[in-house]
């Protein structure tokens, strides 16, 4: 048998037992090279294939790792309503990486150190609530970008290998980062136009119980003058070419906006799925 083929600079350690020594693994690869590890998202919206997601609620890891097996397009961890924190959004990205799922992240507010915490942690991009104005997409817009489209701080750690791969990120990282604005407001109703003018704008997603109550429909997203309202988003969003995504609480519910032309939908989320599922089966053995 040929003898074994060794890098002469790779370090090697002895082995217990007095075995022959171990040759570690070489270096990392050449950066300009290396993939950015954020997965691009806005191309897929783009596709014409109707995606679907879910949102993260649950502060454990393990389950978006448990549910990206099923095949789901996109999470969305809540960083809004739900309590999921930067470092919570770290830990669900690596959990979710091996399976190919992208997770975007909804930011508390529209804020700088928000959108950019998110996006150096590996989000593939950011949805953000309450848009009532062009002018609140343009300032979203601007933080996800890198100068000179945009504004974004420039310190890719994670997103770029910990600086393996940071030319590689700084280059495809403006072509990459989705950008999602949440429509749920009557402002935002009054200037569907001007925002889906936005240069920069990817995609936006309709909050029916934010907007139901913006409407005056409190509680009531199913209220005819919100399925309305949510017709004529979808309406002029296609109109300007911008995909538009929907809440849905059913699978029914999710094929019925795929029909009407959405893009892309969420469906329940992660607590959703383990209330529903642990009550039927509660309910069908004691009432079997």
């Amino acid at each position: 048998m040929a003898a074994s083929r060794r890098d002469p600079i790779a370090p090697t350690y002895a082995r217990r037992g007095g075995a022959g020594p171990r040759t570690l693994p070489a270096v990392a690869p050449d950066a300009s090279t290396t993939p950015p590890m954020v997965p691009d998202l806005r191309a897929r919206l783009r596709s014409g294939d109707f995606l679907l997601g879910t949102w993260l609620t649950i502060l454990d890891p393990i389950v978006p790792e448990l549910l990206a097996g099923g095949g789901f397009d996109l999470f969305i961890a809540d960083g809004e309503h739900g309590a999921v924190g930067t470092d919570h959004l770290v830990a669900m990205v690596i959990a979710t990486r091996a399976a190919g799922v992208p997770v975007l992240y909804r930011v508390g507010a529209n804020e700088p150190v928000r959108i950019m915490h998110a996006l150096d942690a590996g989000a593939a991009g950011v949805v953000v609530p309450q848009v009532r104005s062009p002018a609140d997409v343009e300032r979203a817009v601007a933080w996800c970008r890198y100068p000179p489209t945009g504004l974004r701080g420039v310190a890719p750690r994670r997103v770029s290998g910990y600086g393996r791969g940071t030319a590689a990120y700084l280059k495809a990282a403006n072509d990459a980062v989705t950008c999602c604005a949440q429509i749920e407001t009557r402002e935002a109703m009054d200037a569907l136009d001007e925002i889906f003018a936005v240069p920069g704008l990817d995609t936006v997603l309709i909050g029916p119980n934010d907007l139901a109550a913006s409407l005056g429909h409190l509680g009531e997203p199913t209220h005819p003058v919100v399925e309305a309202a949510i017709d004529r988003v979808l309406e002029r969003g296609s109109a300007a070419g911008i995909p538009v995504g929907a809440w849905t609480g059913s699978p029914t519910q999710a094929r019925q906006r795929r029909a009407q032309g959405f893009a892309w939908a969420t469906i329940s989320s992660d607590y959703g799925f383990m209330v529903a599922a642990g009550d039927a089966t509660v309910r069908e053995v004691r009432e079997g």
